[in-house]
């Protein structure tokens, strides 16, 4: 074990420095985390605007005497999206809940060499020279906002520790941005980190795409799986339609059952159903066929893959990445921030674009690695003369 790994453990041990370390050591401030921010309070007040659709619902029906009846049946579409809505919510505001009940057990020292960050469950160590890029979640460039103080700081690594990324609670320094900044500073400090491979280890792109799918690890190649974020912004109101008028037709009372047809409430049902369930078979089928695969960073090129097969960007063709964030607003997640990665080329190559909810990577942190890649090759190339 490297002296500063283990000065580094007795720093966090202690709290204090040991009078005999010779590394120079910084024990990063800890607090614990906002709880009933702008996000607790959507939590706390999502039950209650559910339990209020419900209310809505039932009155209705009794002043309609109907369970089929079209307001009563809009309301029940928008009562359970609430509820479904106040679960996902719920259950993002239970885990910062843990994360609030266990931020003392969180440690950050920061040393020349490298730092050591401790969870809970396990230490992590990161050498400086492993660390390619320092980013706050959701800050766009351009942009003072980011997801404030709630937002997790990346520490982006280099492919060789078998790892894209670090992710660091909003539990150190005086806020995300600060920690962000912090880290920035010391990444600055001292000599070049660890140089990224310049070889790729397979030329041909469809073949290292279909090896980096099998799981192979290969030197200097990132692969950017497919994330399951996808699946919460499908066409789902469609379904919890045909649920409500299911259920509206199944608790007629029996004499008016018997005085409607339910062929064309149940074919209604059916087909309002088969709208997301065949939306979600099309779009699992599409990620199948890319071997759950978003993107493949090489030293060479940035490959991802569409309906005519691999497409190849050079990163020599590449000008700049970005991330574009639009306001956006869904029946279960209301209001919230979509993220496009894109990362731009020269006039006339086609863009590359991924949605964040595609990537099981934060899109921060896959901004990071190509901007990485795109510098390398471009301090490689010769000065124009």
């Amino acid at each position: 074990m490297s002296n500063w790994i283990r000065d580094a453990e007795a720093a966090l041990t202690t709290r204090q420095l040991a009078p005999e370390s010779t590394t120079d050591i910084d024990i990063v401030d800890t607090h614990s985390p906002a709880l009933l921010d702008a996000n607790g309070a959507r939590a706390l007040l999502s039950p209650f605007f559910a339990g209020f659709m419900w209310a809505a619902v039932v009155f209705r029906e009794t002043q309609s005497h109907s369970s089929l009846d079209p307001l009563a049946l809009l309301l029940r579409v928008l009562a359970l999206a609430m509820t479904l809505r106040a679960l996902g919510v719920l259950w993002r505001f239970g885990q910062r809940l843990k994360l609030l009940l266990q931020w003392k057990r969180y440690g950050l020292v920061v040393t020349d060499q490298g730092l050591l960050f401790r969870a809970p469950d396990r230490d992590v160590v990161v050498q400086r020279a492993d660390v390619l890029d320092v980013r706050e979640q959701h800050a766009v460039a351009g942009s003072p906002r980011s997801a404030g103080g709630a937002a997790e700081v990346y520490l982006v690594t280099h492919p060789s520790t078998g790892r894209t990324h670090v992710t660091l609670p909003p539990v150190f320094a005086a806020s995300p941005r600060a920690l962000a900044e912090r880290l920035m500073r010391w990444r600055g400090l001292g000599g070049e980190g660890t140089p990224l491979p310049s070889e790729s280890p397979e030329p041909l792109p469809s073949k290292l795409w279909d090896r980096s799918g099998a799981g192979e690890v290969l030197t200097g190649v990132v692969a950017i799986r497919h994330g399951s974020g996808w699946m919460k912004r499908g066409p789902y109101a469609s379904m919890l339609l045909g649920l409500a008028v299911l259920d509206g037709f199944l608790r007629l009372p029996t004499q008016a059952a018997q005085s409607i047809n339910p062929l064309p409430a149940l074919l209604l049902a059916a087909a309002l159903v088969i709208v997301p369930a065949a939306w979600f078979l099309f779009t699992r089928g599409t990620l199948r066929d890319r071997k759950g695969l978003a993107l493949v960073l090489s030293p060479q090129d940035l490959l991802s893959r569409g309906r005519g097969g691999i497409i190849r960007a050079p990163w020599s063709s590449v000008t700049r990445v970005e991330i574009l964030a639009r306001s956006s607003w869904s029946l279960f997640l209301g209001g919230y921030t979509s993220r496009t990665l894109i990362v731009h080329r020269k006039r006339g190559d086609a863009d590359v674009q991924v949605a964040d909810t595609f990537l099981a990577t934060p899109v921060d942190v896959v901004a990071a690695l190509c901007d990485a890649y795109r510098k390398r090759v471009a301090s490689a190339e010769p000065a124009a003369t």
